[in-house]
């Protein structure tokens, strides 16, 4: 019977886990080849600047 008194866990709990798989992938992007051209390296700083905005975004819960 539900009676309201139900205790769930909370909605943040795997935001934890997702923010620190998101800042191993940043990092696995900001890691710079060998030899990049300069248009390859301004794609990879946006990719990792889309995935650290898309944390702060998960932390504030946006």
């Amino acid at each position: 019977m539900n009676n309201g008194t139900e205790v769930r866990a909370p909605k943040q709990r795997g935001v934890g886990r997702l923010v620190r798989r998101l800042e191993r992938e940043r990092r696995q992007w900001t890691r710079p080849e060998e030899r990049e051209i300069p248009t390859e390296q301004a794609w990879r700083a946006g990719v990792a600047e889309g995935i650290r905005l898309s944390q702060v975004a998960i932390r504030k819960g946006v």
